[in-house]
Formats: structure tokens, sequence, C-alpha cells
């Protein structure tokens, strides 16, 4: 009797058996040295603790992130802040719940010896830039956030490819780039660069974040919440041990550069916080960054909608 009753009370105890939620993340890109997080939370049951069977897929660009999640193939999608309010002012019901990359990865790399030091330093050089990418269409915001003439700087406009092979060859002396991406990439092939931060320049927008429908939002809120505490335990144990989270990555992703890979995860996880609120909580959004995000969009990429910043993100699931 007694060995049952302790059995009954021990059963009670660790409360009831419960079928944990396959939930999907679509990346924004391939995965690199900045999603492995995610592997690591999954190898070390993370997000198995909180009740989440995650799987994680690679991506092709965020706007295809936003367009998966918003037709239902995806529970949560990765992509950066303007893309999220691109798709949603198109009829996605996508909002953002979980910053990724609070801080903007854009900026100016260039070469040490170009005599580059700052933005204003810039003035009378040719940039390599590929028509279209996201740095160079707000870069006119960042002249005038510096106080320069809109012509203070030439453009050399090449695929992406051709940018670092026009930087390495000394054909210009700058190029607009990823911090966590074609930063490393030069510096592997031992040239020294200065990086010139957007966000560190006047002009932060928001990098990554995590998005899901409304529908999912309404459905399954406990669910939602769940995955962001995963995440955000996730993130703090990278943060801890980055080159076990490498390793984790690798274990999914066995063709990637681990130590290119690493340096992308070191250099990413620096981006983590919003220079509003450095020392928030992983996941925490801030106001400013959204609202400007919006503005740069109607001012530069002709963005037309009556709706607010706060229509495209929440903190309300954080926990």
């Amino acid at each position: 009797m007694k060995r049952l009753l302790l059995a009954a009370l021990l059963a009670f105890a660790a409360g009831p058996a419960h079928a944990e939620d396959k939930v999907s993340l679509r990346l924004n890109w391939l995965v690199y040295g900045f999603h492995m997080p995610f592997q690591l939370g999954i190898e070390r049951g993370i997000y198995k603790r909180h009740g989440i069977e995650l799987t994680v897929g690679d991506g092709q660009g965020s706007g295809r992130a936003v367009q998966v999640v918003a037709a239902g193939s995806d529970t949560f999608g990765l992509s950066d802040g303007a893309s999220i309010i691109a798709g949603a002012t198109k009829g996605a019901p996508v909002v953002a719940i979980m910053g990724i990359m609070n801080r903007s990865p854009f900026a100016v790399i260039a070469r040490v010896d170009s005599g580059v030091t700052d933005f204003p330093s810039l003035a009378g050089k040719t940039i390599a830039a590929t028509t279209g990418e996201a740095g160079l269409v707000i870069f006119p915001a960042l002249l005038s956030a510096n106080k320069m003439a809109p012509d203070a700087v030439k453009f050399l406009r090449i695929d992406g490819a051709a940018k670092l092979v026009a930087v390495l060859e000394n054909r210009v002396p700058a190029m607009l780039g990823g911090l966590e991406n074609q930063t490393l990439i030069l510096e592997q092939k031992n040239l020294k660069v200065v990086t010139l931060g957007y966000a560190d320049n006047g002009v932060n927008t928001e990098g990554l974040a995590i998005h899901t429908t409304r529908d999912t939002l309404r459905d399954k809120p406990d669910m939602v919440r769940r995955f962001i505490l995963a995440t955000r335990e996730s993130f703090e144990a990278a943060m801890a041990d980055p080159a076990a989270t490498i390793a984790a990555g690798l274990k999914a992703k066995p063709d990637l550069d681990g130590a290119l890979s690493l340096r992308q995860l070191e250099a990413g996880l620096k981006l983590v916080r919003s220079p509003a609120g450095p020392n928030q909580k992983i996941g925490w959004m801030a106001a400013e960054d959204w609202s400007q995000t919006l503005a740069l969009m109607k001012q530069y990429q002709e963005l037309v909608t009556d709706l607010p910043a706060s229509a495209f993100w929440t903190n309300d699931y954080l926990p």
C-alpha cells in the first residue's frame, strides 16, 4: 500500500504528461554561424524541456520566410524588420514577437589603408554596392544623419561577390556589407578593415526578428511564450559557450566552415540587443527601432501605409 501511495504521489508531483508541440522555424537564409543557437537549444534539450519539438529549415530570403509563415507552412519565421513590415502591409497576417538581432548589421566596410576612420571621412570616396541592397537604399539617411551632402559618396554598382573582389584588389576603398558576414570574409582573406556600423552612425533598423501569424498568437499563446523562452535560453547558452554552439551546429550542417561560423556567431551576438535597450533581456524590441525602420521605408522605399509601427511587432509574449 505504501509503495502504491508513493508511486501515486510521485506521478502527481511530476504533473501530467504532455505531447510536445511540433514547431517549425524558417530561417532568413542558408544556415550560418549566427543561426546555430537554435541547434544548440535542440541538442541540449532546451526546447524539449519547454514542450517544443523544433525543426529548423534553411531560408531563401527574409521576404520568403514571411510568405511561408503567412501561408501556414511554418510556425515561425526569421526575417529582417523591413521584410516583416513590407509583407504585413501587403496583407500577410504576421507580427514580430521576438527580436534576435536588434542592432542593424548594415555597415560600410573599408580597407584600413584607405584612410577611412569615421563616417565623414568617406566624403569623396567610391563604395562598392549591389543595386537594390537594403543598406544602399537607406544610405541617404546616413548622409543626412552625419550632415553630409547627398552626393558626398559615389557608388560602384556590382554584384555581391564582385564587391568583395573589388575591395580585395583595392579597386575601391570600401563596400557596403554586414558586420556578421562580409566583414569576416575580408578579414579571413587577411585584409585589415575598419567597420562603420549604421547603428553607430545614427541609423538603426530592426535587424532580425522572429515572427508568426496572428492566428497562432490567438490560438496558441502558451506555445508561443514557451518557444520564446526556450529561444532566449538557447541564445543565453550560446553567449556562455560559443564553441559548443558551433559544435552543435556542425552536427546538423557538417559541410560548414567551423572557424568562420564561430566568428559569425560571435559577431552576430554583439548585435542581439538594441542600442535603445542594451541591458534588456534577449528578445526585447525597442519601439524607436521599429519606428525608424518604418519611417525609412516610407522615405526611401516608397512604402505607402497608414499603419503605425506598433502594428508590426509586440513584446507582449516575452517571458
